[in-house]
This record gives structure tokens, sequence and C-alpha cells, in this order.
């Protein structure tokens, strides 16, 4: 093994002194066809630096999500814009090329929902989430060292209210937790392209959803009821009853989603296909120690488009 590194090591050390020789009487003996490659090297260095630039300047956007979620129902090329307005008003899926009822939407939004969890996890396994001070985190150890950092699927009739009668308030939940993670046909998914995700329909009618993030300390439970369907007027009317927060600035406490995230304001968004319908989401942490009665209203409302697909932020809470 040390005689192979230093072999490898005399031979990069002969090539760095013949490459530059060689380049160098090649430019003397060709300098217009030097110039050229030289143009040419510098040209696609100056195009990988913009396509660099525009990434970094797309995923810093304010409007980073809200673009994400346009481009998953894109317009036809062969669809006029009034007739695409027109249809994503009626609730029309161009991606899919369907109309889809409530029912159909559900599955749909269980598996971005699922979705949404793992790019969070993502954000643990690349040691991007922020602390307080605005400086990214360790995290990807605990992740591995705990197992976690990822969400389970797990077959289940067990309504939020049930899931929590049997977590209990004690401080030893993990092995409630772990019974969970074991039961039999569970699906886990770490990240959004294991086969096992992108394969997996969320068609299974009863299940309920385990989210762990780097530790026990941070273990979000859905149970079989957690996630409702709403359509415009519904969520009209829930909104004038309770008093939700629309979240959509900088969160400077850290975390995850912390960016600030908007909506464009010069939309009619339901013409681009979102905010036709919405998910209602209800979940409890396993470390929660107080037994309490779930309220009727969800805790957190997402923006759905017409295929199903969840606004990441901003929402409401």
């Amino acid at each position: 093994m040390v005689i192979c590194i230093i072999a490898i090591i005399y031979i990069l050390i002969r090539f760095s002194i013949w490459i530059p020789s060689k380049v160098k009487k090649f430019a003397i003996a060709n300098p217009s066809k030097a110039i050229v490659i030289l143009l040419i090297i510098l040209l696609v260095a100056i195009v990988a630096e913009v396509i660099k630039l525009k990434k970094f300047y797309e995923e810093n956007s304010p409007y980073y999500f809200w673009n994400e979620l346009v481009k998953k129902n894109p317009k036809p090329s062969n669809v006029t814009q009034q007739e695409f307005e027109a249809k994503n008003r009626a609730g029309y899926c161009w991606r899919d090329r369907k109309y889809y009822n409530k029912e159909e939407l559900w599955h749909k939004a269980m598996k971005s929902l699922t979705g949404r969890m793992i790019y969070e996890n993502k954000l643990y396994w690349d040691d991007k989430v922020i602390d307080a001070g605005g400086n990214p985190r360790p995290t990807a150890a605990d992740c591995n060292r705990s197992g976690s950092c990822r969400v389970w699927r797990v077959p289940s009739k067990l309504t939020n209210q049930e899931l929590q009668d049997f977590i209990g308030i004690e401080d030893d939940y993990m092995p409630k937790v772990n019974k969970l993670k074991n039961t039999e046909n569970v699906q886990n998914y770490v990240y959004a392209s294991d086969k096992n995700y992108v394969n997996d329909d969320f068609k299974l009618k009863d299940f309920i959803l385990v989210h762990q993030l780097e530790n026990g300390d941070y273990i979000e439970l859905y149970g079989s009821d957690c996630c409702t369907i709403l359509d415009k007027s519904e969520w009209s009317l829930i909104r004038q009853k309770d008093n939700y927060i629309f979240v959509s600035s900088k969160d400077d406490m850290g975390g995850t989603f912390v960016q600030e995230s908007k909506i464009p304001t010069n939309l009619n968004i339901n013409s681009l296909g979102v905010g036709n319908f919405y998910l209602g989401v209800t979940s409890f942490t396993a470390k929660h120690k107080h037994n309490y009665r779930f309220s009727k209203y969800p805790f957190t409302v997402f923006y759905l488009n017409n295929c199903g697909d969840i606004l990441y932020k901003p929402y409401y809470w």
C-alpha cells in the first residue's frame, strides 16, 4: 500500500514537470492555436462560474420554494397561456393530465409531506442546520450514530389521540417509538432518491408517520388522521375561526427552513395551479409530556398545487 502511494506521488510529480514544458513548447510553436485554446478555457471557466452563481442565487432567493413548486406543474408547449390558466383555476394537474378528487390528492400530498421531511433530514445529513448564531451545526455524525434523520411510514390505524395514548407521557418513550419502527411492512426513507420512496405511491389507506431528526429529542408523530385536504372555501372558514400565523420571514433562532420565503404578490396563484387546495396537518412530539386533546383545527396548513405537491414555505401555523 505504501509503495503504491509513493509510486502515485512520483508519477504526479513527473507529470507536473512534464506537462508545463510541453504546453510551453506547443505555445511557442503554435501561438495562434494556443491563444484560441486559452480563450476556450477561459470561456468554459466563465460559463461554469455563471452557472454556479445562478444556482447560488436561486437557492438563496426568497422565491426558491415557490419556484420549485411551480416547476412541478409546468405549462405544456402546445397549450395557450389562456387555456393553461383557466384549467389551473379549475383544479387541473397538467403534469398528470387529470383532475384529482380530494381522496386522490390526499395520497399525493402525503408523499409530498414526507418529501418535505426528507428534505429537512438532508439538511442534517449535509451539516446545513443553522444555529442561533447563523453558523452550520455538525449534525451528520449524530444522524449516523443514532440511526436517525429519516422517516418511517408505519401501517397503522392509530389516530393522533390513540397514538399519543400509546406513547404515553412518561420519559421512557423510545421503546414504544422503536416498536412502531419495527412494525411489519414498515417503510423507512432517508433520501428522496431512495427507490422505495420514489416508487411508493402512498396508496396505503391507513398509516402513521414517524419523523426523527438527529436524536430522540425530536421525534414527530403523525397519526392516521393527521392530515386533511381542504379546498379554498374550507380553508377560508377555518382561517376565520383560528388565529393562524403566516410563516414566511427569516428565523433568527436557527434550525431548518430558516430562510425568508415568499409568494409573488403580483400573481394570481390559482391561475398557476396553486392555492385551490391546502393540506391541514396536526402532529405531536414524542417527548411532549402533557396529555392533551387535539383541536378540530389543523396545527399547520400548507399550500398545495393541483397535483398534490406541498409548498415547503411559507405556510400557516
